[in-house]
This record gives C-alpha cells, structure tokens and sequence, in this order.
C-alpha cells in the first residue's frame, strides 16, 4: 500500500474501525472523527489511532485520502467536511472500497446475510486459526478470542463480513460466500424486495471465477431461508458450486452404517437440477438440543462426521445452530477436520453484543440488592428480536424476560411496524426507548409511544396474563423505567444497535460504586 494520510470520517462504527485498525497496524498515518464519544472511539484512542469528536474540515490538514461510513452522506450530503475534501480534490471513498482493495490477491470468503453474518464470520474465523490456517479477519462486531474486530493473518485467507446496504459488499469479490438469510431489509435503501434481490445476485455473479485458488467458487446457502431459495431461482446458469445447510429437527439420533471415509475430503454434490427446491441439505443439523443447552449433531448428504458426537456451542437459540452449522459447512469446505471444527465453536463465547453477558448478581435498587442476569444484544430487526427472546426462554426457561428495546432508525420501525408487534411475543416484561436515528432524520412519522400503543392493543402479547409493554423514552428515563420494574430473577435483554447498551453500562457503573 502506497504511504498516505488516511483520515476516517465515522470512525467510530465496527466495520469502519476494524479497517481503520489494519491500515493504522500496516503502517499507514490514519486519524479519525466521528460524532461522539463511544466505546470504539476509545479503544481507538488507545492503540495510538488520534480521535476528535465532532465533523470539520480542520481535521484534513495533511490528509491526503478521506475515508467515509456511507451514513455520513446518507445523513448529511452537504456535510462540511466532506464538501471540504471533495473541493480540495482529496481522493474520498467509503470504507468498503478500501476494504475490497485491500483484499485483492487474497482467497477472500465472505459472510453475507441480514442475520447472523458477525457471528457466523467469527465462528467462521476462529475454526480456521484453531487450524492453523492464520486468516486475516475483518468482523463488525469485537470478537473476545481476538480483543478487537479485526485479525490479521500471513496467509491466502481472508474472511470478512459482507453487508448489503448501500451495495457495500458489491466492492467484494470472494471464492467462497455464505449467505445466512434474506428478507426484506434497509427500506431506507431498497425500494422493494426484489431490489434487495438483485443485490444479492450482483454479489454472487461478481464472485471470484477465475484464480487458481484451493477450492473451486463456491456459495454456502441457508436452506430454512426461503430468501436463499428466491436468489438460487435466479442462479440457475450460475456455474459455480452451491453447498447447503440446514437444520432437521425431527431427525433421531439413530444413525446409518456409512461413515466418511475421509473428515479433511468433503465432496459436496448439486442441490438443484430443474427445480432447486427439491433437495436434501448437504450439510444437516439434527438431533438438535435447545432448552438448557445448545447441542447438535452434523451430517454430511446424510453421512455422520463426528463419529457420534456432539457439537455444543455456548450460545443459545435455533439461530446460532443455523449460524455455527454455516460455519462448520463453509471450514469443512475448505478442508478442515470437522473435531477442529466441532472443538472451536464449542470454545466460542459469542460476540460482543450477540447475547452477551454482562453480569450476574445482585444490583442494588434504592439500596436493596436484586438478584438479576444482564444480557446486551445487537437485536434490531422483528426477526432477530423473536429469535433472541425464543433463544432466552429455552435457555433460561425459569427467569421472568424482560425485553429493553431501542428501535433503530424510522423507516425500519414503520416499515416492519407489524412484525415489530409480535416480535416481543416471549417477553414478560417489554420496555421501547426512543427511536435511534442513525443516518435518518425524524419526519415526524413514527414515533416509538406508536409502536408501544399497537403492542398494547394485541392480547396475544399478554402471554402469562401479567406481562405488560412501558414506553421508556430517552436513555436516562429508560434506565429509570427499567429499575422501577426489576425483580430478582428477571433476565433483562437489553437490545438495538443504537446506544441503548449504556443502560446497561449506567447499571453496572452504579453497581460499582456501590460497592466502592
């Protein structure tokens, strides 16, 4: 990379920063900005990144190349700082075409998918270090085993997570591309869901055909996503190779005589001719286990590869099964054996902000202790809320669920209003903080007292004739709100991308000053 200035505008999100990091550690001079103060922008400060807070062209003094988040002109086209560098005819580009440059002459295998791409990635990820493939890593989330959001690696490998909003993964041109799940997503960027399509499409067709690289082009596809069977319908003289997974919930345990005859040799076979849906998975999970712990088996076209055994993750719920299944397919793919596989996503611990837990214990409220589980998750769509409460209430069938809520940007709050409804269906006790803006400003449109008013109204959310849904307001009232309700042996998720993990933060710094 030719020595310049970078500075990063929006530094302080998780995929921005996880670039930021690798120029910053390859060498390069890089600065940031970003509109407030977060935990990010810390741990940034302290690995000698400098950070100001707030937007000015003063900050491009010596800058040679602008580096942006696309939410910087999806909130403000005219922002002075931007207009600043383009008039001074610095190079801008977003931080996903840095990244696509900074993946050529790499094996690059993408993770793509409106749910579960960081933590399928990070699985993904940690399978092939534990087998001392040495990728580099770029994930948008902090992975614990690495302490940051990045991992650099000496090897052909590259593994990164692929979004879809603003075509970001567009400037991504893998050998291999897991898509975990499609459904209507980002209205604020997608006119339709058959726009959301095409851009899938767009990525797979641009993938890597050409290279002479250990495995052939491939796509790993989430078989109980109906999404993924709409993209494979527009595939069909796609001439790369499609693996599926998927989960068999009825399957019994009982298991047939062959066994494979090599763990490091996986021979995938098509999955469509003629109609694509009509096939079996090649790589199954069955035999699958959910209340108190999260286990299962794996089977390849119907062959066991464990030998018996079971893969046990730390994470609850049927969608990280479906998340570490499409790691196990993507690592086994590659040639992995499949106990390194079953062994590094047993000893996964979950991302930051993917059910993570924050703390067990008692938390003194007006000065009495109350015994309770704190949970942070990046939940922000109907989908991925039902699945983490679902997740909750199998793994922790005893506690009473209280669901924090902070709705993330407007049009997604409008758009999925319904969905949102019935999404806190496993919550015995929901509170809606006020809605986060990121790059969207408010119309006036929607309002989070409107999404509180339409839950109230449906009886079906009343599911143990005591639960009730309170509008939370700002973080500060949120927090008041949540005291207020708190009783011992609650387990309280509190969820969005927004800034709502500060409650949890204010909890846990009142905790210790208590203490003090």
């Amino acid at each position: 990379m030719k020595m310049s200035h970078m500075h990063f505008m929006g530094i302080g999100g998780q995929g921005i920063s996880a670039v930021a990091q690798m120029v910053h550690a390859a060498g390069q001079q890089v600065s940031g900005c970003d509109q407030q103060a977060s935990a990010t922008v810390r741990a940034l400060q302290q690995v000698g990144i400098p950070v100001q807070v707030g937007h000015s062209p003063e900050h491009l003094a010596g800058v040679d190349t602008l580096v942006i988040s696309p939410a910087v002109p999806a909130l403000d086209p005219y922002n002075a700082e931007l207009v600043a560098a383009r008039e001074r005819g610095l190079k801008v580009m977003t931080w996903q075409e840095l990244l696509g440059g900074l993946l050529q002459d790499k094996c690059v295998l993408s993770v793509s998918g409106v749910h579960g791409k960081g933590t399928t990635t990070s699985m993904l990820s940690l399978a092939l270090v534990d087998a001392g493939l040495d990728p580099t890593c770029e994930i948008g989330a902090v992975v614990p085993h690495f302490g940051a959001n990045y991992r650099i690696g000496k090897s052909q490998y590259f593994v990164n997570e692929a979004d879809e909003f603003n075509h970001n993964f567009w400037h991504y041109h893998p050998r291999l591309a897991i898509v975990t799940s499609i459904e209507f997503e980002h209205p604020e960027f997608f006119a339709s869901y058959d726009a959301f399509l095409d851009a899938f499409e767009h990525f797979i067709r641009g993938m890597d055909m050409e290279r002479a690289w250990p495995i052939a082009p491939t796509l790993i596809v989430n078989q109980d996503s109906p999404g993924c069977f709409d993209l494979l319908d527009r595939l069909r003289d796609w001439h790369g190779q499609v693996v599926a997974y998927g989960i068999n919930l009825q399957a019994s345990s009982q298991e047939g005589s062959d066994d494979v005859s090599s763990p490091t040799s996986y021979v995938t076979k098509p999955i469509f001719k003629g109609s694509n849906r009509n096939y079996q998975a090649n790589f199954e999970a069955y035999d699958v286990r959910l209340e108190g712990e999260t286990s299962f088996r794996v089977r390849l076209n119907g062959r066991d590869l464990l030998e018996g055994k079971n893969v046990q993750l730390q994470l609850p719920g049927l969608h990280n099964v479906q998340n570490a299944l499409a790691a196990f397919a993507a690592a086994a793919t590659l040639g992995v054996d499949g106990d390194v596989i079953a062994q590094s996503l047993a000893s996964f611990t979950g991302n930051r902000r993917r059910f993570e837990i924050r703390y067990q214990g008692p938390l003194y409220i007006d000065g009495q202790p109350i015994d309770v589980m704190l949970v942070d998750d990046y939940a922000h769509h109907p989908t991925a809320i039902a699945a983490t409460l679902e997740a909750a209430r199998q793994r922790y069938p005893g506690r009473r669920l209280v669901a924090v809520y902070q709705p993330h940007m407007y049009s997604r709050t409008i758009t999925f209003l319904e969905q949102f409804v019935h999404a806190f269906n496993d919550a015995d006790v929901a509170i809606i903080a006020d809605i986060f803006p990121a790059r969207e400003r408010d119309t006036g449109v929607i309002h989070a007292r409107d999404l509180v008013a339409r839950m109230a109204l449906e009886m079906h959310f009343l599911r143990s004739g005591g639960a009730s849904v309170l509008y939370g307001g700002n973080m500060q009232a949120t927090e008041k709100t949540l005291r207020r309700e708190l009783r011992t042996g609650d387990l309280v998720i509190i969820m969005g991308a927004g800034d709502i993990y500060t409650v949890t933060e204010s909890l846990l710094q009142a905790r210790e000053q208590h203490e003090v």
